[in-house]
């Protein structure tokens, strides 16, 4: 270990850039090292988790249970995790038929569909069949309702009704789903030894896609009041995903940052991003789709592993070939892998499903190799990372790669700790899956001198660590779900402040950076790294900004110790009430806000206006900011 810090406290001392170029060397030489003593050392048996009927009857009865109580969200839940760890035909139409059961309780008819079409087109039980059947064509019968289909215009449902060969004669209520229409572990009969279908999904009786069914999602209202997302004044030339009012600086002070050359307004787009490379959290792994991380409740589960599940085949298909066939055999070990805790978890599939795009899963390491020596040799820390053309482009390697590293402030015992993970993931790939060519024996590794590649790849992993643990930003689409971690490397440029000028927020994986207040040509542009001043005391957030991003936040709100948001409400601090001339002139927007809660121009002139009169921190900015916030949020229904 003496050795391993010899390397580590030489990295640090190398590191006088900001960003994340200038020690490919140093890098590969600790990650070689620790390498070498890994493979010496032997990793103890790993433990892989399988489908299996146990797992698989376990989940639907745990499924049963919350079924039978009322817990419809948490039994869906469970009925997907008995479909995911399902090894055969038999167990899946089990697991769809009792899902279906709990969607259409909760009057999810179109999602219902789906999961008693796959039921049947696993083989359903013939005995069993006809109450499926009775609660398909209820659906259907609830779906015209919504639609508002009279009898001699719904000749197209008939049809799909037939097609599903569903019994319209029935006379049955079955309006109130009881715990007969679930399926237990004591009602099957002998298992089937049967394959899973890789295609079953799209064999269907019926495309419930072709139904003129009204979206389960409504399309956010900032979309169709204001159409197509655009940036203000147009993409920059040097940043496509930023505003052309906005450039790249560095400053030994603040490191790469925005500066606004340009003024913006309450609401205006800065910068549009969709993540360069993006992990779901283990949280999410059985109510989210793996891929494009939305919320599914009718997930589909990966045909080799119990881990990964889709919201379709499409999404199935695109994670497959991007990065899940190299992933998967890896995912199934991460469970039961001795002595990691989950945030190294984590971070382990971050840095793995980095090092698949950065390397197109393993078929560019050669040329990454040498585009990194160009990356290297650009002594510039403004343009590092810049493509040959000149251009800092979100969806580059060498961008990505260029990102701050904070390696100076790091403690030794994280610095060690990245390198461990990296070189563990290292050795998983090269002996569990084909990402370097072929699957390779441990005991073939002894002298790591002679792999390169995996020298490499691992010192890429390594400054993924200490990249991805500075720049990641939480996905959430919904309020307050936040469903996985992406890297988004325009994002990155941001600095943090406690009482920032922009706010974000997402649409499906892309995330949308608006100005939250006025923005002047000449102003740095600030985002949240997630501690603000509204919600967290100065002390527990410059805590937790050191401990997570290693700097003193010297912000307004920190220098000057700005209330929280409870505290400005309750003592109306800054308040306007005194001034009247400024009340008489916002009292026709509020009188808006009174007509029409959505008008949304209302909110961004009354901060136009409050910013041009008073200063900060003050009661009503503090509820126009959150107003305006709440609208793109998705907050206000």
């Amino acid at each position: 270990m003496d050795l391993a810090k010899e390397l580590i406290l030489n990295l640090k001392q190398k590191n006088v850039s900001h960003v994340g170029y200038g020690l490919q060397k140093e890098c590969e030489a600790l990650i070689g090292h620790i390498l070498q003593n890994m493979v010496k050392s032997q990793l103890p048996p790993l433990n892989v988790e399988r489908k299996n009927a146990d797992d698989a009857i376990r989940y639907r009865e745990e499924g049963n249970q919350h079924f039978v109580v009322g817990d419809d969200i948490d039994a869906i839940e469970s009925y997907t995790k008995s479909l995911a760890y399902a090894n055969n035909k038999e167990l899946m139409a089990y697991a769809h038929a009792n899902r279906s059961a709990a969607l259409f309780r909760k009057e999810m008819y179109k999602e219902c569909l789906i999961d008693i079409d796959a039921a049947l087109l696993c083989g359903y039980p013939d005995n069993k069949r006809k109450r499926l059947k009775e609660r398909g064509a209820k659906a259907i019968d609830e779906l015209k309702k919504i639609l508002q289909i009279s009898e001699d215009k719904c000749t197209n449902i008939e049809k799909i009704i037939d097609q599903i060969c569903l019994n319209q004669d029935t006379k049955e209520d079955i309006t109130k789903t009881d715990t007969n229409d679930i399926i237990h572990a004591n009602d099957k009969n002998k298992e089937k030894n049967l394959l899973p279908d890789n295609q079953y999904h799209e064999k269907r009786f019926f495309n419930i896609n072709h139904l003129p069914i009204k979206c389960t999602t409504q399309k956010p209202r900032y979309l169709e009041k204001e159409g197509s997302l655009f940036l203000a004044y147009g993409p920059n030339k040097e940043c496509p995903a930023a505003s052309d009012g906005i450039k790249i600086v560095f400053s030994k002070e603040f490191g790469r940052h925005f500066i606004a050359t340009k003024n913006f307004n309450p609401g205006d787009i800065i910068t549009i991003e969709n993540p360069y490379a993006h992990v779901i959290y283990e949280e999410r792994f059985y109510t989210h789709c793996h891929q494009c991380l939305s919320r599914c409740y009718n997930l589909i589960p990966c045909s080799n592993c119990p881990i990964a599940q889709y919201c379709s085949e499409e999404c199935k298909k695109i994670a497959w070939d991007m990065a899940h066939m190299t992933e998967c055999p890896i995912l199934v070990l991460l469970k039961n892998l001795l002595n990691v805790d989950k945030d190294k978890i984590r971070m382990l599939t971050k840095i793995i499903r980095l090092l698949i795009v950065v390397t197109e899963n393993g078929s560019k390491i050669k040329e990454l190799q040498e585009d990194m020596k160009i990356a290297e040799s650009n002594p510039d820390s403004r343009t590092a990372g810049f493509t040959d053309e000149g251009v800092f482009y979100n969806f580059s390697a060498r961008s990505a790669l260029s990102l701050a590293t904070n390696m100076i402030t790091r403690p030794l015992i994280g610095i060690s700790a990245f390198a461990c993970i990296s070189a563990l993931a290292t050795i998983l790939l090269a002996t569990q899956t084909n990402f370097f060519g072929k699957k390779y024996e441990i005991d073939y590794l002894e002298d790591i001198s002679e792999f390169s590649d995996l020298r490499f790849c691992g010192s890429i992993m390594f400054r993924a660590c200490v990249i991805m643990s500075s720049n990641c930003f939480s996905v959430q689409q919904e309020p307050g779900i936040k469903s996985g971690s992406g890297l988004y490397v325009t994002h990155s440029l941001y600095n943090h402040s406690c009482s920032p000028n922009t706010f974000r927020h997402f649409e499906g994986l892309t995330m949308i950076t608006r100005a939250l207040h006025p923005i002047l040509s000449g102003d740095q542009v600030f985002t949240s790294y997630g501690p603000e001043y509204a919600y967290m005391p100065r002390l527990e957030r410059k805590e937790k900004i050191m401990q997570d991003y290693f700097f003193d936040c010297q912000c307004p709100a920190c220098v000057f110790n700005w209330p929280i948001y409870t505290e400005i409400l309750r003592n109306h601090i800054g308040s306007i009430t005194k001034n009247k001339q400024l009340v008489e002139e916002l009292k026709p927007f509020k009188q808006r806000l009174l007509k029409n809660i959505y008008d949304i121009d209302a909110v961004k002139n009354v901060l136009n206006i409050l910013f041009k009169e008073v200063s900060q921190p003050c009661e009503e900015i503090v509820h126009a900011e959150q107003y305006l916030k709440s609208y793109y949020l998705g907050k206000f229904k």
